[in-house]
Order: C-alpha cells, then sequence, then structure tokens
C-alpha cells in the first residue's frame, strides 16, 4: 500500500536537482532529455508502493497496467519538471502553450471580476501559471502546500524569484488576505482542489467508479470570494512530429456562490463539476496524473481518524453540515 500523499519522502537530493538543472540550462534540452531516462528507471525501479497505486489507477480507467505504461507515465513527470526550469527561466526553447478556453475568463476580467481558477496535480502547473502571467498586468496568486517537494522548488526558485510573489502558503495567516485582494484587483487566485490537507474537511465524490475524498476547503474558499470558479490544466502533449507542447485549459465551473441557504447546493453542484471534470480530462491524457500513492485508500476512514485523534471519524459525502469527514491533525489520501 502506497503511503498517503502527506506522509510520503520527497525523494532526491538538492544536489542532484541543481545539478540537472545546470545541466538542463547549460546542455539544452536535448542533452537533458537523454539523461532524464537514466534517472526515469531509478526513481521507477525502487517506488514500488507508488506503482503499485498508479497501477490502480490505470485499473480504475479499464487500463492494463504494463511494464511500460506505468514507466511512460513516470517519464512523463520527469518532462514536467523538467520543463520547469525552462518555463521559469522563461527560456526560448521552452515547450510552447496551447491555451484553450481563457476567453471565458477574460470575460469576467473585462468586467473588473477576478477569478478562482480550481486545478489538480494534473500536467503541469508551472506551464498552468505561465499561461496566466502571459497577460501583462495581471495579478495572479497560487495557493500551495509549500511544504511538499521543498528542495525541488527551492532549487528552481533561482530562475525566476519573481515567481514566490505570486505564491502564499496554504494556510498561512496572510494567505486568505493576499488572495482576497487579488480577487478584488480582477486577478487570479489558483488553488489544488484533488489533496486533503491538514485539519480539513472532505466531501466524498465517485471517480472513476469509486468513492474517495476530496477537500472541501477549496470550494469554500471560492464561495467566500463570491467570484466565479473554472477548472484549469496545462497538459504535456506531443504533436504528430514528436514535439512537447501544453495544452492550457480553462473551463467554467461555476458563477459567483449566492448568499444564504443556496450556497450549500452551490458547493455540492461546484464539487461534483469539479471532479466529473477532473476525471474527464484524466481520460484525455492519463500519463499526465501526478497522484504516485493510493487515492481510493482501502484503510476505513474511521480507523484513519482514531489512530490520529483518538476517536472516530465523521463519514458521509454531503458538502456541508453533518455530512462533512472531518480532520483533526491528519489527513487522508482520498
Amino acid at each position: 500500500m502506497a503511503a498517503h500523499w502527506f506522509e510520503q519522502r520527497e525523494r532526491g537530493s538538492a544536489l542532484l536537482i541543481g545539478l540537472m538543472r545546470t545541466i538542463a540550462l547549460k546542455g539544452g534540452r536535448r542533452v537533458a532529455g537523454l539523461l532524464l531516462w537514466p534517472i526515469t528507471l531509478y526513481f521507477y525501479a525502487t517506488a514500488g508502493s507508488a506503482r503499485t497505486a498508479l497501477a490502480r489507477y490505470y485499473e480504475a480507467q479499464g487500463e492494463r497496467p504494463t511494464t511500460r505504461l506505468l514507466f511512460n507515465h513516470y517519464l512523463t513527470f520527469a518532462r514536467t519538471i523538467l520543463d520547469r526550469v525552462y518555463l521559469l527561466a522563461r527560456r526560448s526553447d521552452a515547450p510552447p502553450l496551447r491555451v484553450r478556453g481563457f476567453e471565458a475568463v477574460q470575460e469576467w476580467l473585462d468586467r473588473g471580476q477576478g477569478c478562482v481558477l480550481l486545478g489538480a496535480h494534473l500536467g503541469s502547473f508551472e506551464a498552468a501559471r505561465a499561461a496566466g502571467l502571459r497577460h501583462e498586468g495581471l495579478k495572479m496568486q497560487i495557493i500551495m502546500e509549500q511544504n511538499v517537494s521543498r528542495k525541488l522548488n527551492k532549487v528552481l526558485s533561482v530562475l525566476d524569484p519573481g515567481a514566490a510573489e505570486t505564491t502564499v502558503g496554504l494556510g498561512g495567516p496572510l494567505a486568505l488576505l493576499r488572495v482576497r485582494d487579488t480577487i478584488a484587483a480582477g486577478g487570479l487566485a489558483g488553488i489544488m482542489g484533488d489533496r486533503l490537507t491538514a485539519a480539513q474537511a472532505g466531501y466524498a465524490a465517485e471517480f472513476f467508479g469509486r468513492k474517495c475524498l476530496f477537500p472541501l476547503a477549496p470550494l469554500r474558499l471560492a464561495g467566500s470570494l463570491r467570484a466565479p470558479v473554472f477548472f484549469f490544466a496545462a497538459l504535456y502533449r506531443r504533436s504528430v512530429d514528436g514535439a512537447a507542447y501544453y495544452e492550457v485549459v480553462f473551463e467554467p465551473l461555476a458563477a459567483p456562490a449566492p448568499e444564504g441557504a443556496a450556497r450549500r447546493k452551490w458547493l455540492q453542484d461546484l464539487g461534483a463539476r469539479y471532479v466529473a471534470c477532473l476525471q474527464r480530462y484524466c481520460r484525455m491524457a492519463p500519463d499526465n496524473w501526478f497522484n504516485f500513492y493510493d487515492f481510493w485508500s482501502t484503510h476505513p476512514l474511521g480507523d484513519l481518524h482514531a489512530r490520529a485523534a483518538g476517536k472516530p471519524a465523521c463519514d458521509g459525502g454531503n458538502l456541508d453540515g453533518a455530512g462533512l469527514a472531518a480532520r483533526r491533525g491528519a489527513q487522508r489520501a482520498p
């Protein structure tokens, strides 16, 4: 059984990551791309539990998880990490971005209304941010868990120190204020919606035929900001001639949240649309799913909660009230 995502240790040394960054910038994409093969092979061969979890993901889609399929999945992940170097450094040899659906976002921005972008660990986060920052003067804040991939982020941050200004730590004391200011200024606020984090509540949803938990906090945040919500992702793709590019998609999920009792229905609809959208894009680009843990954990929710908090959890499929699966100092990977 793969560890839950918050229990997994970051693999790879800062020295190795720094060396790959230098090779990527000095040697170019071709040389760095060749080096990815042995590096990927090492991580693939030494990640047994993660491979098992990844196999379950493909089985849920009706695919046979062959060695070739799983290795290529790891290789796609490695390529997106390498591309972060070129995207952050704003190099001309970074893969091109093909943006689809941003017109709907732009309509709200033209009215001075900021938008919430609800993403997932699907494709390249950096490519999605790069697409948003293409629009000069557009304010953007990304809310993310900063304890994950700390070594990688630290090594890559020197390529674009300004990127830190567009990132706010999940749960930090100034997070909500910064995000509210960005929305009020007609900007974009992005947050991932597929991983539970500490002390969060979750809502149950069916994902590839099996129930699992998704975090409620991103939906509540979108509701409190009274902003329209869009799904967004940057999928790693290859054209017919083998050239890499990113298909950056924006898809409307919900209008600004209403007042009063209607808010609960709005949350339920938003959660359902988000999960349906995520599943559709996972089918479209299955090798872009970068949750290398057991998303459909077989551990009962109550057992996990009791282990950390000493009492049973409240389980349920609703998005509000008594149906919440409460969290206290522990999380459960969906």
